[in-house]
């Protein structure tokens, strides 16, 4: 089973300049943990829940976020993405294009979910979509 098939496609990014205190907003309210940091499409990082409590709020999450994350192609298997997982003790793997364009996110959620929900594991009828704060004055969740 390929990445594709249990990927989340509907994924919130931010950009580099918006504050670790609106992206603690907009993660509390979307009960997310993890938000890719992209510049103009493409992934330039990871910000974790974790990565929120070292920081003040009025940090960027450029400044906060683990730059060069470790990734996936869509075609790698969910056998791959769980493996790098525990390898690097992560919790999310972000799936990218081979130019680098963010496509998904594989969170350790959607992997129990395999577990729960045998059913799940079906390509989804829709495409994904990115939802991007580019600064804090345009955020999408204050």
């Amino acid at each position: 089973m390929n990445t594709s098939t249990v990927m989340t496609r509907d994924v919130v990014v931010v950009s580099r300049t918006v504050t670790v205190g609106v992206a603690a907003r907009m993660m509390q309210k979307l009960r997310i943990r993890h938000l890719p940091v992209v510049e103009e499409g493409r992934l330039v990082g990871i910000l974790s829940d974790r990565d929120l409590l070292k920081r003040p709020p009025d940090t960027t999450c450029g400044e906060a976020m683990t730059a060069a994350p470790v990734t996936c192609l869509s075609n790698a298997s969910v056998s791959q993405v769980a493996q790098l997982m525990l390898q690097h003790k992560i919790d999310s793997i972000p799936i990218v294009s081979y130019s680098g364009a963010l496509t998904g996110l594989v969170t350790s959620t959607d992997l129990i979910a395999l577990l729960v929900e045998p059913d799940r594991a079906q390509v989804l009828p829709f495409d994904f979509r990115l939802r991007t704060a580019a600064s804090d004055s345009d955020a999408l969740f204050d």
